[in-house]
């Protein structure tokens, strides 16, 4: 007993109350004596006789039912079958062990339980108030990920106490990597364990059958009965020394073993005698095979006349558990050889020989006779002088804080580790006396209330608990239904590694991921993701929702756990046309209990069209972004999934429920709607035209409306609109002036027919450019020149006809306001501008200032456009099928002929793949003018929208426009050249702002610089500017997403810079 602490030592009697409660918990009872008789059960008690009348022999009391009743927490347990199967799986119902006693209890009172996970280690609460503790989470499929999934693991965290009831091996292995991980504990952690003096011994073919193989037979008559049924109780043999005492039970041998332990066996009864010849050796090896054929191998031979015998008795306490290479390593003394285990093994070879059998032992014995445990003990002993230098725990089993008698007094140990030496019998009930002992004196001590009186009632697998105490476990509410999501049975895990940049400001994704990389910031984020299909919307759409962790040592320093997380499978992007996307949105928790947000989506677009790498890119990167729960920004970046970690995750797709044919056809259905979705991105040529549609997630914003309209007749008698956009209060940005007024602003847009709406003044953008411009204190007019008039007058128009529209609404502007308007004019607006200045048409003195996008004077078109340009058959074949109207987005482009044309130009050839699209709009719009925009620069509503800001044309000014093109300059309805060195002299004096998108794909940048360079050498440079727009196209720098941002500004800045007088001159 000195090896015990003084609280158990002096008082032993202390225990029984709580060997009465495991008593009562675990309900032991021997083999009835009305049950059939057992061989192997009168085998044992007959050869306890022969050891002497001082030997106690007594049925064993085992936690097994032989009778079908309910046990003490209310589970109906099932009658025993007699088949001996314990030791390798008892599935008869009648086994009462842990599963159906204390977790069927503490569930039943509101304890939360989750299967498949392995503790690794523990450590400190970062407030020092409680524990973490570190598990990998063994689910469905999580093996395909092999030692990843102990390298990014799940936590919880107790913030009281932390019991640990893992097992001599399983407790001592978590706190030696504890504290290797640095959780202070006793440096005898590991040390001083016991195999309980076990030894496992059989008595080999016999004189009488003992039935002793598990399973062996059907008949209930004839069955071996329970794995240990007897004991031989030789602990009072010797007075004087108690550690002399030992037990014997009978055993079973398991029947898919009985093969290679006859085998065993039998080898063990050769003697190999030194010979000198060759032939002298073959022949008994020659004799030794044909003795493990002979009949003794069949069944019912010698088999079925061996004894297992189980033994335990008292040992050195001298095994050791370490670790090396993260894995547990057990090490014994050779016990074996011990004179107390020789005196056990003198003693049933005389009780074997007399039954006539041989003695045989494991062949797990080593070469050391180290002997076979099924006890093990110790790792985390109790301590037997109330410090760590005596053992690791003291004796409530709480863990000891290095050398001294400080103790982690929330942190308890409560089951086998704690045992400090062999006990010379089964320890079961000791283990439990003592957990019994821990939690009530723990409770007792922190004033905790524990009922042991009410009784559970029934439990069966349909009960519901009694208690139900299901917390978030972070943000989390468990309590809501997620209604609109139906599980189809199926989940996978992925793992997505890459770099963020820890910072608040905006910055592109690539961006953070390149500074990331450089600064090592990575990110692992490890899910498992469980398929739900939408039940809310029409047809198929998926969403998982998603468990795992994510680890950053940039945002907590261990893995931030997944409380709320899903997943949204192709989901159509709001913020760019023609694309999908997969939306990640995961709630996480720190450690630090800091509580982030993570949105991420992997963006499939057109560039992936007939792109099996740019497929694989677009389906593996994630752009992620982080924010705390106060919405602050904290981190952004991009995360991959690598092809080996792609293998993986495509074996770990399992079924969550129990097997049925439907979830066959339930994944199949899935992983054909996953294909389809991205095959119809990758063919995109061949997807399905559309014509408009109205956007989702377009939502009519309330922009200001003109304050008023006018119709202006111009000098040929042609009636066009002016729109009148007044000024909103005014903002720091406005433009500072002294005289008083509004700056007048003259917007005039390229060819779009009779449009619902300008291409100035979009309702679907964010600001248009008429929303940027009265925000900043200018009054705004728009012209709708006459190729958005009546059908009669936009079919007889020219380009050059426009310019006779623009001076009427230069002239009524002038009739308003003393200020000189500055225009803003695009495309074929700005060459209508240009004309009219050139042939003397608009007074040059009338216009503050210009902005020209795109092309001005000098036309030279695009790739595609001068192919088109070179003659005018196209037009003319055009003309001769379906007349001179083209439509758009005017309901007059139903007709068969422009059906197929639609079909046709999903075709139409673009520089780029991420402008392949399926809007029938976008491809009439690129067909009569080009490709209008670089697809990356348009949202969803925008793209959706085409026909509603470009409504049709007319082949007459379409070949107007070509002719133009071919000469690359502005050409009069005659054909004529308008620029000439006198006409050139008109535009003096004006400061001109040229605007091109590097990616114009209607006229090339080249147009502008053509005119900007022309214009500074005839008069000088300083009244000129250009500015190319980086990655934008044609028309995109005017109805681009983020125009605002990018281009308007410096559009404005012009403004500021005419009205300020940099511009004066002599006109």
């Amino acid at each position: 007993m000195s090896v015990w602490p003084s609280e158990i030592r002096n008082d032993i009697s202390a225990l029984r109350p709580y060997y009465l409660r495991a008593a009562e918990m675990l309900q032991p009872s021997p083999y009835p004596e009305g049950h059939p008789r057992l061989p192997k059960l009168e085998a044992i008690q007959m050869q306890a006789e022969w050891l002497g009348k001082v030997v106690s022999f007594y049925r064993t009391p085992l936690t097994t039912f032989f009778r079908r009743e309910r046990n003490h927490v209310g589970v109906m347990m099932q009658e025993n079958q007699g088949s001996g199967n314990e030791s390798t799986g008892l599935n008869d119902g009648s086994k009462n062990t842990v599963s159906t006693t204390y977790l069927t209890d503490a569930w039943n009172w509101g304890a939360e339980i989750f299967c498949g996970c392995e503790v690794r280690y523990i450590e400190q609460a970062p407030n020092q108030e409680g524990y973490v503790v570190y598990f990998a989470w063994h689910g469905s499929g999580m093996s395909s990920f092999g030692e990843d999934v102990k390298a990014q693991l799940f936590w919880v965290k107790a913030n009281e106490l932390c019991f640990l009831g893992a097992g001599a091996l399983g407790t001592t292995e978590i706190l030696l990597r504890s504290k290797n991980f640095g959780l202070p504990i006793s440096p005898m952690v590991g040390r001083n364990m016991s195999g309980n003096g076990d030894m496992l011994v059989f008595g080999h073919n016999g004189d009488s059958k003992v039935n002793g193989i598990s399973g062996a037979a059907s008949g209930p008559a004839s069955r071996p009965g329970p794995t240990v049924t007897g004991v031989v109780d030789r602990r009072g043999v010797s007075s004087g020394d108690a550690l002399a005492g030992y037990v014997i039970e009978d055993g079973c041998i398991p029947k898919s073993l009985s093969p290679l332990i006859q085998a065993m066996l039998v080898l063990q009864t050769f003697r190999f005698p030194a010979s000198r010849s060759e032939s002298g050796s073959m022949s008994r090896i020659w004799k030794m095979l044909k003795k493990l054929s002979a009949k003794t191998f069949k069944f019912g031979g010698a088999m079925q006349r061996t004894s297992t015998y189980l033994v335990m008795s008292h040992d050195s306490n001298e095994f050791t558990l370490t670790l090396q290479d993260d894995r547990p390593i057990l090490r014994g003394p050779g016990e074996g050889r011990s004179e107390n285990f020789s005196n056990i093994r003198f003693a049933l070879s005389y009780v074997i020989s007399r039954a006539g059998g041989k003695i045989g032992s494991s062949l797990l014995r080593g070469r050391e006779q180290e002997e076979v445990t099924v006890h093990p003990l110790g790792g985390a002993n109790m301590s037997s002088d109330g410090t760590g230098r005596g053992g690791v725990t003291d004796h409530l089993g709480q863990v000891y804080i290095g050398h001294g008698s400080a103790k982690h007094e929330g942190l308890v140990c409560c089951d086998a580790s704690i045992v400090p030496t062999a006990l010379g019998v089964n320890p079961m009930a000791t283990i439990t006396a003592l957990a019994e002992r821990s939690v009530d004196l723990i409770s007792k001590r922190r004033q905790f209330s524990i009922d042991t009186q009410t009784p559970n009632g029934r439990l069966d697998a349909s009960s519901q608990p009694t208690v139900s105490k299901r917390v978030g476990h972070g943000s989390q509410d468990t309590t809501k239904s997620n209604k609109p999501l139906s599980p189809i049975g199926w989940q996978f895990s992925e793992v997505l590694d890459g770099h963020i940049y820890m910072q608040s400001s905006d910055v592109g994704f690539d961006a953070c991921e390149t500074i990331g990389r450089g600064s090592s910031c990575t990110m692992r984020m490890f899910l498992t993701v469980e398929i739900c299909r939408r039940i809310d919307t029409f047809g198929l759409q998926y969403e998982g929702i998603c468990t795992g962790t994510v680890a950053c040592r940039g945002l907590s320093r261990g893995p931030m756990r997944v409380v709320d997380g899903k997943v949204r499978f192709f989901v159509q992007s709001k913020e760019q046309a023609e694309s999908t996307t997969l939306r990640y949105s995961l709630q996480l928790l720190s450690l630090e209990n800091i509580k982030y947000n993570l949105e991420g989506y992997k963006l499939i677009d057109s560039a992936s069209a007939f792109s099996v790498r740019g497929m694989w890119e677009a389906t593996t990167k994630v752009n992620v972004h982080i924010t705390q729960g106060d919405g602050l920004k904290v981190g952004a970046g991009v995360l991959r999934i690598s092809w080996p970690s792609f293998l993986r995750q495509m074996k770990t797709f399992r079924p969550t429920e129990s097997f049925r044919v439907q979830l066959i056809s339930a994944l199949v259905i899935f992983l054909a709607y996953f294909t389809f979705q991205l095959a119809v991105v990758f063919l995109r040529p061949f997807a399905p035209a559309r014509e408009l549609r109205r956007s989702s997630h377009y939502q009519p914003t309330q922009k200001q409306g003109p304050s008023t309209t006018a119709l202006l007749r111009t000098s040929d008698g042609v009636t066009v609109r002016l729109e009148e956009y007044e000024p909103l209060p005014s903002t720091d940005e406005a433009i500072k002036r002294q005289v008083t007024g509004p700056q007048p602003v003259l917007f005039i847009p390229g060819v779009t027919g009779k449009a619902a709406h300008s291409t100035f003044a979009l309702p679907y953008l964010r600001c248009n450019m008429v929303e940027y411009f009265t925000a900043r204190g200018c009054r705004c007019y728009v012209l709708t020149p006459r190729w958005g008039s009546d059908s009669t007058t936009s079919a007889q128009c020219t380009v050059y006809d426009c310019r006779l529209d623009i001076s009427a609404a230069l002239q009524h502007i002038l009739g308003q306001q003393r200020q000189k308007p500055y225009v803003v004019a695009h495309c074929q607006g700005s060459v209508a501008l240009a004309m009219g200045l050139l042939d003397g048409t608009i007074n040059r003195t009338h216009i503050l200032g210009i902005t020209a996008n795109a092309v001005f004077m000098t036309q030279v078109l695009a790739y595609w456009n001068s192919l088109k340009a070179t003659t005018p058959a196209l037009i003319r074949l055009y003309e001769f099928i379906s007349g001179t109207h083209y439509p758009i987005g005017s309901p007059d482009g139903n007709k068969p002929i422009h059906k197929v044309l639609d079909i046709l130009l999903r075709f139409y050839p673009v520089e780029n793949r991420r402008d392949i699209c399926t809007s029938t709009h976008c491809h009439r719009t690129t067909f009569a003018f080009g490709l209008c925009w670089n697809h990356n620069n348009l949202d969803a509503n925008i793209h959706d929208n085409v026909g509603e800001f470009f409504a049709d044309t007319h082949t007459k000014l379409l070949e107007h426009v070509t002719r133009m093109g071919t000469r690359g300059a502005c050409l009069d309805n005659e054909l004529r050249p308008l620029l000439t060195d006198r006409n050139l002299g008109n535009l003096q004096g004006i400061p001109i702002l040229f605007m091109s998108g590097t990616v114009n794909e209607v006229f090339r940048p080249e147009s502008t610089l053509r005119d900007y360079e022309m214009l500074r050498r005839r008069f000088g440079e300083h009244l000129y500017r250009r500015f190319l727009v980086e990655g934008y196209g044609h028309l995109d720098p005017v109805i681009g997403k983020n125009a605002a941002d990018d281009v308007y500004w410096r559009v404005f800045e012009h403004v500021k810079w005419c009205v300020q007088g940099h511009g004066d001159t002599k006109r």
